[in-house]
């Protein structure tokens, strides 16, 4: 149950960004991403230090740190610089329903890589979300092949966010990987900023934009979707990354710039009746999900 809640809060932070990238439209991507990611470093890695007193839970190994340094650089970077540069040549509501296939390649990929039987169930129960996020949402309109090879590319980054970090949950906390993982990330930002020479100073609603995406979509959405991993695992887990594009709906709703449509809630309907089916379903192997399987 904790594990479930942590995922719909952190998806409901998420969604909550649709808020605020109105405002850094203009805003050169990798310095937006760079504030970002080091806002939500410090303040996270201010945490761990608070918390110094209470016993270690050990040293980070170099498999460990390989692994971080590829959430960073897939699931962070690579997946907002992906998206970004697929909306350039494609309708959004495409590049999201693309995005929006993840539980079902998560429900796929995992038990590949814990060399199990795929659960049925939760497949299923990924297709339906799927489905559900894409009538939420809409289908777009097809664009170029340079947009969907950038929409794949943002599909990989959303599935390597959830499996690459699966394994070093129960050694490091979700705290310390989410901490971590941004310091990597703000790194990584560095050599696209010297590259395209993107780097000012934002106006003030675009360092509020920034700072909301910093502590709130980064900063708190992070610990609490490394928690719903280490808790339920990647194949549930990846479920509730159906409720962006719901969430999305219900921020715009409240800050009165949108209204919800019959295709939003019949959406919502399905994404609810696949996360039922696939809650429901019976418990995978997780072997390799622990890091006492890492050596």
């Amino acid at each position: 149950m904790r594990g479930s809640v942590c995922a719909v809060l952190a998806m409901a932070a998420v969604g909550s960004s649709v808020a605020v990238m109105g405002a850094l439209r203009d805003f050169p991507v990798f310095a937006g991403q760079g504030f970002r990611f080091a806002l939500a470093a410090v303040l996270l890695l201010g945490v761990l230090r608070l918390r110094s007193a209470s016993p270690p839970r050990g040293a980070v190994s170099s498999r460990q740190w390989v692994r971080i340094g590829v959430l960073a650089a897939l699931g962070m970077v690579g997946f907002n610089v992906a998206v970004v540069a697929a909306e350039r040549d494609t309708d959004p509501a495409l590049v999201g329903v693309i995005i929006g296939c993840a539980p079902v390649v998560i429900a796929l990929v995992t038990p590949l890589v814990n060399r199990t039987a795929p659960n049925r169930r939760i497949v299923l129960a990924g297709l339906v979300v799927a489905v559900g996020a894409a009538v939420a949402q809409g289908l777009g309109s097809v664009g170029s092949v340079v947009g969907l090879f950038f929409s794949g590319c943002a599909l990989a980054g959303e599935v390597a966010f959830a499996l690459v970090a699966a394994p070093v949950l129960s050694a490091l906390g979700a705290l310390r990987v989410s901490a971590y993982a941004c310091a990597g990330a703000a790194v990584l930002c560095v050599p696209g900023i010297a590259v395209t020479g993107g780097f000012r100073l934002p106006d003030t609603g675009q360092l509020l934009a920034l700072l909301w995406l910093g502590v709130v979509v980064t900063a708190c959405a992070y610990v609490l979707w490394f928690s719903a991993v280490g808790a339920i695992g990647p194949e549930r887990a990846g479920l509730f990354t159906s409720l962006v594009p719901i969430s999305a709906v219900a921020a715009t709703a409240l800050l009165g710039t949108g209204s919800p449509t019959w295709g939003h809630l019949i959406g919502a309907v399905v994404v609810l009746v696949g996360l039922l089916v696939g809650l429901t379903a019976a418990e995978p192997h997780r072997a390799a999900v622990g890091e006492a399987h890492q050596g």
